[in-house]
């Protein structure tokens, strides 16, 4: 039977999104000037954010690889580099970030990972983040808090409900390790799929439920016994953030604007603390919007505040997705290519 081959929805999103935001610049006068602007960027703060958001996800995969063999998996640096760019590529294609852990699970059970080994893993360095994120943006708050009440007092609410929305995932992942909160959760689910008479195969999803139950409870546990590795993983977690925080400051120093570092890596992550729970692909258009409100006042003219806006999507968020679609486009050619292989053998 021949395969079907997949259609790179991540580059048609990234295409029609840029599509839209060029189009939005053409019809705006104020905006004509921006190839001017964008020539006049700094080439070496261009490269040194492609160079930092190469970093950013070299110690993506590294805290995954990290945590895998922490419960026995012996993984390589290239398979955890590809799970990890695979896993934000799918949270910023998919609304509310939901489709990024499912995924490395699937890419995980390839490389013979179980599913609930990689569950526990996941849900670790995803807790990891969440407390490094939560952390770092408390302590924005509290140096930027001054300055914010005189200048732009409304941003403190909605730092706030990001900071409590962000948070609540602290609180979550570590009951999902308790067994009986689990126990709960799994029969919610096959009580669930018990009523979904329309299934053909309700049965084996039934038990594959009960299954990944155990397998979960097993590795979890496991972790309860190497409580350092949680704290190996908030320790690479924390300058992760820093330095993803940082590429506004890079880009600002592209503009020719030399601001205080912390300022802007304050305000950045702030910003992303207030965007982040928006239930749209990559927080699309309340990032921008977020943007406007909480920079706009160090640009000179929209011209400029409009392109500074591309630039940063760019190298925070386009550039993810465009090489996380070609990616898994180039990984799917190759494990299809395997499997015709394995069965012709």
């Amino acid at each position: 039977m021949k395969e079907k081959k997949k259609i790179p929805w991540g580059l048609l999103y990234v295409a029609l999104t840029v599509v839209i935001l060029l189009v939005f610049g053409l019809v705006n006068r104020e905006f004509r000037s921006m190839p001017a602007v964008l020539a006049g960027l700094s080439l070496g703060f261009i490269v040194l954010a492609v160079l930092m958001t190469g970093v950013f996800l070299v110690i993506e995969g590294e805290i995954i690889r990290l945590l895998l063999w922490c419960q026995g998996e012996r993984v390589g640096f290239w398979t955890t580099l590809k799970i990890g760019l695979i896993g934000i590529y799918y949270s910023y294609i998919t609304p509310s970030s939901t489709g990024g852990q499912p995924m490395q699970v699937v890419y995980l059970l390839r490389d013979k990972v179980p599913a609930g080994n990689s569950t526990a893993v996941l849900f670790v360095k995803f807790f990891a983040y969440q407390l490094s994120f939560v952390l770092c943006t408390v302590a924005s708050l509290i140096y930027m808090y001054p300055q914010l009440k005189a200048e732009s007092p409304q941003l403190i609410p909605i730092i706030l409900v990001g900071i409590a929305v962000n948070g609540l995932w602290i609180v979550a992942i570590p009951l999902l390790f308790c067994a009986p909160v689990l126990h709960g959760v799994m029969r919610g689910i096959v009580w669930l799929l018990e009523r979904c008479r329309f299934l053909k195969k309700r049965a084996q999803y039934i038990e594959k439920v009960r299954g990944f139950e155990n397998d979960f409870a097993s590795y979890t546990e496991k972790f309860r016994h190497k409580k350092r590795y949680y704290v190996y993983a908030v320790l690479l977690s924390i300058p992760q953030v820093i330095l993803q925080m940082s590429v506004l400051y890079v880009v600002f120093r592209a503009f020719s604007y030399d601001l205080p570092y912390l300022e802007l890596l304050c305000m950045q992550t702030m910003l992303q603390a207030s965007v982040c729970f928006v239930p749209l692909p990559g927080a699309s258009g309340a990032q921008e919007l977020g943007f406007s409100m909480f920079f706009s006042s160090y640009f000179a003219s929209g011209d400029v505040l409009y392109t500074a806006v591309l630039v940063w999507r760019f190298f925070t968020y386009y550039i993810v997705v465009i090489l996380g679609a070609l990616l898994v486009v180039a990984d799917q050619i190759v494990y299809g290519r395997r499997r015709r292989l394995k069965a012709e053998n």
